[in-house]
């Protein structure tokens, strides 16, 4: 009598997790489960000074950095981008252009970095991300630099993709800020 009764309510449950127009299977066979989500972090701690050598002149609020995982970088784009969609910004304007775009990208970023390691022993305070505004061939532009496993990388927040800055832009830079 129990084993009829056992069937049948999760026969009920497999009905209406079908009804919910959801696939059984995962539930089933256990192939429904993602793979452990990427860190934003390595184990790696800049201190302030180690930051402002990596990226001279930086603005450096905090005191210890953790370095940017270069896995979690290419997964994030597409958060971010979903969550900037969310909130309805769907195209460039220039009321809401590349700073714009690079402040949201590490502020989304930083939110999610405090959120994971809330309860941490982590030395660090805040990723070691932030915004790199530099005169780019068509003006004053603002992208993303993140000191990561594979060294700096520079971000364009609209794209997503990694951008290769000439020692010239580099040295046009006028404002870093971690």
């Amino acid at each position: 009598m129990r084993r009829s009764r056992l069937i049948f309510w999760i026969g009920v449950g497999l009905f209406a997790v079908v009804l919910a127009g959801l696939s059984p299977l995962p539930l089933l066979t256990g192939c429904g489960k993602s793979p452990p989500p990427v860190s934003s972090a390595t184990a790696r701690v800049y201190t302030g000074a180690e930051l402002r050598a990596a990226v001279p002149l930086a603005f450096a609020g905090d005191t210890a950095y953790a370095e940017v995982s270069s896995a979690w970088l290419r997964a994030y784009y597409d958060q971010f981008r979903a969550e900037i969609f969310r909130q309805g910004v769907t195209k460039w304007d220039q009321r809401f252009d590349c700073n714009h775009f690079a402040t949201y990208y590490v502020a989304l970023a930083q939110t999610k970095f405090h959120l994971a390691n809330f309860q941490s022993r982590t030395p660090a305070q805040t990723l070691a991300l932030g915004t790199y505004w530099y005169q780019s061939p068509r003006g004053p532009h603002a992208v993303v630099v993140a000191l990561t496993d594979r060294g700096t990388l520079f971000i364009e927040p609209q794209t997503g993709a990694e951008l290769q800055l000439t020692p010239e832009q580099r040295a046009s830079a006028w404002l870093r800020v971690f």
